[in-house]
Protein backbone atom coordinates (compact mmCIF):
# COMPACT_ATOMS: atom_id res chain seq x y z
CA UNK A 1 0.00 0.00 0.00
CA UNK A 2 1.33 3.44 -0.94
CA UNK A 3 1.91 6.02 1.79
CA UNK A 4 -0.91 8.31 0.59
CA UNK A 5 -3.31 5.35 0.51
CA UNK A 6 -2.26 4.43 4.05
CA UNK A 7 -2.88 8.01 5.24
CA UNK A 8 -6.31 7.99 3.61
CA UNK A 9 -7.20 4.70 5.29
CA UNK A 10 -6.08 5.98 8.71
CA UNK A 11 -8.13 9.17 8.33
CA UNK A 12 -11.18 7.16 7.28
CA UNK A 13 -10.79 4.85 10.31
CA UNK A 14 -10.39 7.89 12.58
CA UNK A 15 -13.68 9.28 11.27
CA UNK A 16 -15.46 6.01 12.05
CA UNK A 17 -13.95 5.84 15.55
CA UNK A 18 -15.05 9.42 16.31
CA UNK A 19 -18.59 8.64 15.14
CA UNK A 20 -18.67 5.60 17.43
CA UNK A 21 -17.33 7.71 20.33
CA UNK A 22 -20.00 10.34 19.66
CA UNK A 23 -22.71 7.68 19.76
CA UNK A 24 -21.38 6.35 23.10
CA UNK A 25 -21.27 9.86 24.56
CA UNK A 26 -24.86 10.56 23.49
CA UNK A 27 -25.98 7.31 25.08
CA UNK A 28 -24.06 8.13 28.27
CA UNK A 29 -25.49 11.63 28.63
CA UNK A 30 -29.00 10.15 28.45
CA UNK A 31 -28.20 7.79 31.35
CA UNK A 32 -26.70 10.24 33.87
CA UNK A 33 -28.63 12.75 36.02
CA UNK A 34 -29.33 16.09 34.38
CA UNK A 35 -27.17 18.04 36.83
CA UNK A 36 -24.11 16.32 35.29
CA UNK A 37 -25.01 17.32 31.71
CA UNK A 38 -23.19 20.63 31.94
CA UNK A 39 -19.93 18.70 32.44
CA UNK A 40 -20.55 16.18 29.65
CA UNK A 41 -22.01 18.48 27.00
CA UNK A 42 -18.68 20.22 26.19
CA UNK A 43 -17.08 16.81 25.64
CA UNK A 44 -19.92 15.89 23.29
CA UNK A 45 -19.52 19.18 21.42
CA UNK A 46 -15.76 18.72 21.03
CA UNK A 47 -16.17 15.18 19.73
CA UNK A 48 -18.77 16.38 17.23
CA UNK A 49 -16.36 19.11 16.05
CA UNK A 50 -13.55 16.56 15.65
CA UNK A 51 -15.84 14.30 13.64
CA UNK A 52 -16.80 17.17 11.29
CA UNK A 53 -13.15 18.21 10.95
CA UNK A 54 -12.17 14.65 10.10
CA UNK A 55 -14.89 14.48 7.45
CA UNK A 56 -13.44 17.66 5.98
CA UNK A 57 -9.95 16.15 6.04
CA UNK A 58 -11.15 13.00 4.26
CA UNK A 59 -12.76 15.13 1.55
CA UNK A 60 -9.69 17.35 1.18
CA UNK A 61 -7.57 14.24 0.77
CA UNK A 62 -9.85 12.86 -1.91
CA UNK A 63 -10.12 16.21 -3.68
CA UNK A 64 -6.33 16.52 -3.61
CA UNK A 65 -6.08 13.15 -5.31
CA UNK A 66 -8.64 14.39 -7.86
CA UNK A 67 -11.00 11.57 -7.03
CA UNK A 68 -14.51 11.85 -8.36
CA UNK A 69 -17.47 12.54 -6.10
CA UNK A 70 -20.62 11.44 -7.97
CA UNK A 71 -23.19 14.14 -8.72
CA UNK A 72 -26.91 13.46 -8.55
CA UNK A 73 -30.28 15.16 -8.19
CA UNK A 74 -30.59 16.51 -4.67
CA UNK A 75 -32.83 18.76 -2.61
CA UNK A 76 -31.00 21.63 -0.89
CA UNK A 77 -33.62 22.10 1.82
CA UNK A 78 -32.82 18.58 3.06
CA UNK A 79 -29.07 19.08 2.63
CA UNK A 80 -29.22 22.24 4.76
CA UNK A 81 -31.38 20.55 7.41
CA UNK A 82 -28.82 17.75 7.70
CA UNK A 83 -26.00 20.30 8.10
CA UNK A 84 -27.98 22.17 10.75
CA UNK A 85 -28.53 18.92 12.65
CA UNK A 86 -24.80 18.14 12.42
CA UNK A 87 -23.81 21.50 13.91
CA UNK A 88 -26.66 22.39 16.28
CA UNK A 89 -25.06 20.33 19.07
CA UNK A 90 -21.84 22.29 18.72
CA UNK A 91 -23.54 25.67 18.37
CA UNK A 92 -26.78 25.38 20.40
CA UNK A 93 -27.31 29.15 20.73
CA UNK A 94 -27.39 29.89 17.01
CA UNK A 95 -30.79 30.47 15.43
CA UNK A 96 -31.07 28.84 12.00
CA UNK A 97 -33.48 29.96 9.25
CA UNK A 98 -33.82 27.46 6.41
CA UNK A 99 -35.80 29.50 3.86
CA UNK A 100 -35.26 27.10 0.94
CA UNK A 101 -38.38 25.97 -0.90
CA UNK A 102 -38.91 22.21 -0.61
CA UNK A 103 -39.42 22.02 -4.40
CA UNK A 104 -36.02 23.58 -5.11
CA UNK A 105 -33.72 21.01 -6.71
CA UNK A 106 -30.03 20.88 -7.57
CA UNK A 107 -27.57 18.55 -9.24
CA UNK A 108 -24.57 18.17 -6.97
CA UNK A 109 -22.57 15.95 -4.64
CA UNK A 110 -24.74 15.93 -1.54
CA UNK A 111 -21.82 14.84 0.63
CA UNK A 112 -19.60 17.71 -0.53
CA UNK A 113 -22.27 20.40 -0.31
CA UNK A 114 -23.23 19.12 3.13
CA UNK A 115 -19.61 19.59 4.24
CA UNK A 116 -19.44 23.03 2.60
CA UNK A 117 -22.49 24.19 4.58
CA UNK A 118 -21.09 22.76 7.82
CA UNK A 119 -17.86 24.67 7.15
CA UNK A 120 -19.71 27.94 6.51
CA UNK A 121 -21.87 27.49 9.63
CA UNK A 122 -18.70 26.94 11.65
CA UNK A 123 -17.09 30.05 10.15
CA UNK A 124 -20.16 32.15 11.01
CA UNK A 125 -20.33 30.83 14.57
CA UNK A 126 -16.64 31.42 15.19
CA UNK A 127 -16.99 34.98 13.86
CA UNK A 128 -19.71 35.67 16.43
CA UNK A 129 -22.93 35.29 14.45
CA UNK A 130 -26.10 34.42 16.36
CA UNK A 131 -28.41 33.90 13.35
CA UNK A 132 -27.83 32.21 9.98
CA UNK A 133 -30.13 32.23 6.93
CA UNK A 134 -30.15 29.78 4.01
CA UNK A 135 -31.61 30.48 0.56
CA UNK A 136 -31.35 28.65 -2.75
CA UNK A 137 -32.49 28.98 -6.37
CA UNK A 138 -32.60 26.49 -9.24
CA UNK A 139 -33.17 29.11 -11.95
CA UNK A 140 -30.28 29.68 -14.39
CA UNK A 141 -28.16 26.99 -12.76
CA UNK A 142 -28.12 26.32 -9.04
CA UNK A 143 -27.15 28.73 -6.27
CA UNK A 144 -27.23 28.45 -2.51
CA UNK A 145 -26.63 31.43 -0.25
CA UNK A 146 -25.67 31.48 3.42
CA UNK A 147 -25.99 34.78 5.32
CA UNK A 148 -25.31 35.65 8.94
CA UNK A 149 -25.57 38.58 11.34
CA UNK A 150 -21.93 38.51 12.40
CA UNK A 151 -19.31 41.23 11.88
CA UNK A 152 -18.81 40.43 8.19
CA UNK A 153 -15.61 39.69 6.31
CA UNK A 154 -12.52 41.82 6.94
CA UNK A 155 -11.14 43.75 3.91
CA UNK A 156 -8.28 41.31 3.29
CA UNK A 157 -10.71 38.40 2.94
CA UNK A 158 -12.95 40.39 0.59
CA UNK A 159 -9.84 41.26 -1.43
CA UNK A 160 -9.16 37.58 -2.01
CA UNK A 161 -6.34 36.88 0.41
CA UNK A 162 -8.19 33.72 1.50
CA UNK A 163 -7.21 32.32 -1.90
CA UNK A 164 -3.50 32.53 -1.18
CA UNK A 165 -0.93 30.06 0.14
CA UNK A 166 -1.43 31.40 3.66
CA UNK A 167 -4.32 29.56 5.28
CA UNK A 168 -5.42 31.25 8.47
CA UNK A 169 -8.73 32.01 10.15
CA UNK A 170 -11.80 31.84 7.96
CA UNK A 171 -9.61 31.64 4.85
CA UNK A 172 -9.07 27.91 5.22
CA UNK A 173 -12.78 27.24 5.38
CA UNK A 174 -13.47 29.42 2.34
CA UNK A 175 -10.69 27.69 0.44
CA UNK A 176 -12.25 24.30 1.21
CA UNK A 177 -15.68 25.51 0.06
CA UNK A 178 -14.14 26.89 -3.13
CA UNK A 179 -12.56 23.49 -3.85
CA UNK A 180 -15.99 21.90 -3.42
CA UNK A 181 -17.61 24.42 -5.77
CA UNK A 182 -14.88 23.93 -8.37
CA UNK A 183 -15.35 20.15 -8.25
CA UNK A 184 -18.82 20.59 -9.75
CA UNK A 185 -18.29 20.81 -13.51
CA UNK A 186 -20.34 20.55 -16.66
CA UNK A 187 -18.21 20.79 -19.77
CA UNK A 188 -16.04 23.89 -19.43
CA UNK A 189 -18.24 25.36 -16.71
CA UNK A 190 -17.37 24.91 -13.07
CA UNK A 191 -18.77 26.02 -9.74
CA UNK A 192 -17.77 29.31 -8.16
CA UNK A 193 -17.76 30.91 -4.73
CA UNK A 194 -18.77 34.54 -4.14
CA UNK A 195 -18.39 36.38 -0.83
CA UNK A 196 -19.68 39.78 0.29
CA UNK A 197 -20.80 41.70 3.35
CA UNK A 198 -24.42 42.41 4.18
CA UNK A 199 -25.90 45.77 5.14
CA UNK A 200 -25.81 46.88 7.90
CA UNK A 201 -23.79 43.93 9.21
CA UNK A 202 -23.09 40.31 8.46
CA UNK A 203 -21.50 38.09 5.84
CA UNK A 204 -22.91 36.52 2.69
CA UNK A 205 -21.49 33.49 0.86
CA UNK A 206 -22.98 32.24 -2.40
CA UNK A 207 -22.09 28.92 -4.02
CA UNK A 208 -22.91 28.87 -7.74
CA UNK A 209 -22.99 25.50 -9.50
CA UNK A 210 -23.42 24.89 -13.27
Amino acid sequence: MKFDQLVGAVIHDLKNQLQALLDYEREAIEQVPENYHQHLTPILQRTNRLKNDTLQLVSLFRLGEQRHFPLDDAWPMDTVNDAIEATSLQFPTIKFHNQIDEQCQGFYSEMLLHLAIITLITNSAQAGATEIWFKASDEHGFTITIEDNGPGFPPEILNGEWDSSKREGSGLGLYFVELIADHHRQGEQHGQLDIANRTPTGARVTIRLP
